[in-house]
């Protein structure tokens, strides 16, 4: 095979830079360009003039293609005008503009004119939008917040609120409009024509990338992909990496030192953020009236894109961007199986690593989820899954979440579930929380499997204060098997007489009720981990005791039975802080079920006190102590019913 610059006769320039490449490569200096292409600057692109490009069309060979201008499409963006070309060779004239192309380098006259960077679907003809040359140079001067500054890229304007994460369902729209974020910019009608490549994620996660993100592509994985970047050359933004890939491809415009210059339009659009570099090979091109792509294997980190702005992306090859590890654990339970481990098959965990972004990492971390679940059980027959989260946030701890899901679409539920949670924990508006992993243990179930919550019996429906009582709880099982739980209920010492309400139900709703009641409202990140810690799953029976009193919930805390007189001072000193509370839980209870329920039901009791006994007119000058009237309808003190 000819060398490079032979075969294609490309300008000096360039060829003696990929030779300094390969030298510095072999004498273990770092690569750098001893000089930059001169820029053919904007104010001479005149229609007719002819050039070409460089780019990828298969393996890691770059390859020349040719380009005729056609003018300037003037201020398209603020203060920014793209070249419009035809472009020829390659099979472009079939193909059209290939997803993956974005940021291929265009020559006119041996000079840089800029960057290919987006085409239209259903074109007859390979028109190319090119970034000028002088805006995506301008990125090689923006400067990097100092090492061990936290980056602020793609936090969310609007902080999640707490009350949704608690009792509250999601859906699949919830996941799609997290993906949009991820969505490339179109120019006018004209996409961007940066390629997502996936590797490791099966048909129904690829289906709804490619539905929300446009150009998804199957991607392989090697090892053997060439780590130099140069002009010409495929290059990917990783956003998830390890046994699963997610990310954007595109190709190098330009490079200075160790920092290239790529795509010719933003990444994300986030300014300074750090995501991992790659380099990749290209297996071939598949053509197509909508929209042309090439099938890649992603090759191993090289790098980290460290800017993105409108122009493009700024990467620095040998530079580590900051990852989240992730580990997903799937059990399969057998057909047929009972739930001990005879009955399991576990295959090996999933590990990735996720970029540090966060308001984009919680979807990485549900994307991965689902792909996760694809790449180790047959989604069609999973009709239930028992989710055990934990989220490693450093000096804060930890957050557990145990949840369980069922019916159709469960893997969704448990992917949103966990979406919501890390959600919350990386936007929140109370303090800025690092994240050092997120470990997921999923067990599956081939049958629904949900208990409804269909009645419930107290052992006495009169009780008094400081007595326990029994609550028999009918569970109607799947296909119409009933069963009984008995949940042990103590009644507050201190419960005033009159009705005393209990509620009983699955955990999620239990906990719905009690957020509801409480209005929490935390001031700190830690009370909020508190309380998320406090949760409950499906695959428990709660019971809730309701009490009537002056309560408060005050800074985050919830005071249910203050004295009056105590929460009178408290509402007359002004807080503003400070909330009534009518009702309040004043006691909780619950038992493990194994397996979800849902269902929520009211039990009202009936409290009496002891009352002072009236002194017999008739005994004048006896005292007579208090005593404990019998509840109503018993046959003496120690009665009842």
């Amino acid at each position: 095979m000819l060398p490079f610059c032979q075969l294609h006769s490309v300008h000096r320039i360039v060829c003696n830079a990929v030779a300094w490449i390969a030298l510095a490569a072999a004498l273990g200096v770092p690569p750098a360009f001893a000089a930059d292409p001169a820029e053919f600057p904007l104010s001479d692109v005149q229609k007719g003039q002819t050039g070409y490009g460089l780019s990828v069309f298969s393996g890691a060979e770059i390859d020349r293609f040719e380009v005729e201008i056609l003018g300037v499409w003037q201020n398209l963006q603020p203060k920014t005008s793209y070249v419009l070309a035809r472009l020829s060779g390659q099979g472009l004239e079939d193909s059209g503009v290939i997803a993956g192309m974005s940021g291929s380098p265009v020559y006119v006259e041996g000079k840089l004119v800029g960057a290919v960077s987006f085409g239209w679907p259903f074109s007859k003809e390979p028109i190319a939008g090119i970034t000028p040359v002088e805006h995506m140079r301008a990125l090689f001067g923006q400067t990097t917040p100092e090492p061990g500054g936290r980056l602020q890229a793609g936090r969310s304007p609007e902080a999640p609120a707490f009350a949704p994460l608690v009792g509250a369902a999601f859906d699949e729209a919830d996941l799609r409009r997290g993906l949009v974020q991820l969505r490339p910019p179109s120019f006018g009608e004209a996409p961007a024509a940066v390629e997502w490549a996936v590797a490791g994620f099966g048909p129904r996660v690829r289906s709804l990338l490619g539905e929300e993100l446009g150009a998804v592509a199957a991607a392989g994985s090697s090892t053997g992909v060439s780590t130099d970047l140069v002009p010409g050359s495929a290059v990917a933004a990783v956003l998830v990496d390890g046994d699963l890939r997610l990310a954007a491809t595109g190709t190098v415009t330009d490079r200075r030192g160790d920092a290239i210059v790529a795509f010719g339009h933003p990444f994300l659009g986030m300014g300074h953020l750090e995501v991992p570099m790659a380099g990749a090979e290209v297996v071939t091109v598949v053509s197509s009236q909508l929209n042309s792509f090439k099938i890649a294997n992603l090759g191993p980190v090289v790098g980290a894109v460290d800017f993105d702005f409108l122009t493009g992306i700024r990467g620095t090859v040998g530079k580590q961007a900051p990852t989240i590890p992730m580990t997903v654990r799937v059990d399969r339970n057998q057909a047929g199986s009972r739930e001990g481990a005879a009955g399991k098959d576990h295959p090996a965990p999933v590990r990735l690593s996720l970029a540090n972004l966060p308001m984009l990492t919680p979807t990485l971390a549900a994307i991965s989820v689902l792909g996760s679940l694809n790449a180790t059980v047959e989604s069609a027959g999973v009709e239930g899954l028992d989710m055990n989260l934990a989220i490693d946030l450093g000096e804060h701890g930890r957050l557990t979440i145990a949840q369980s899901f069922d019916g159709r679409g469960s893997e969704m539920s448990a992917a949103l579930h966990l979406m919501a949670m890390a959600g919350y924990v990386m936007q929140n508006a109370l303090e800025e929380v690092t994240v050092h992993g997120i470990t997921v243990d999923l067990s599956t179930h081939r049958e629904p499997r949900t208990l409804s919550v269909i009645g419930a019996h107290p052992s006495r429906s009169v009780v008094r204060p400081g007595e326990s009582i029994q609550l028999n709880v009918d569970l109607a099982a799947y296909r119409g098997e009933r069963v009984r739980k008995v949940l042990e209920v103590s009644v507050p010492s201190n419960a005033q007489a009159g009705r005393y309400t209990l509620l009983v139900g699955d955990g999620q709703s239990i906990d719905g009720v009690r957020l509801t009641l409480e209005q929490f409202d935390p001031v700190s990140f830690d009370q909020a981990l508190d309380y998320l810690n406090s949760l409950h799953s499906t695959s428990e029976l709660r019971v809730l005791g309701l009490g009537d009193g002056p309560g408060l919930a005050v800074a985050g805390e919830v005071l249910p039975d203050l004295p009056g007189s105590v929460s009178s001072l408290w509402r007359a000193s002004g807080s503003g802080g400070a909330r009534p509370l009518r009702t309040a839980v004043v006691e909780e209870a619950g038992i493990a079920l194994g397996q979800p329920a849902e269902g929520l039901l009211r039990v009202d009791l009936e409290v009496e006190r002891g009352e002072p006994v009236q002194a017999d007119p008739r005994r004048r000058g006896e005292q007579t102590g208090p005593q404990e009237r019998a509840p109503r309808g018993s046959g003496g003190k120690n009665g009842g019913r």
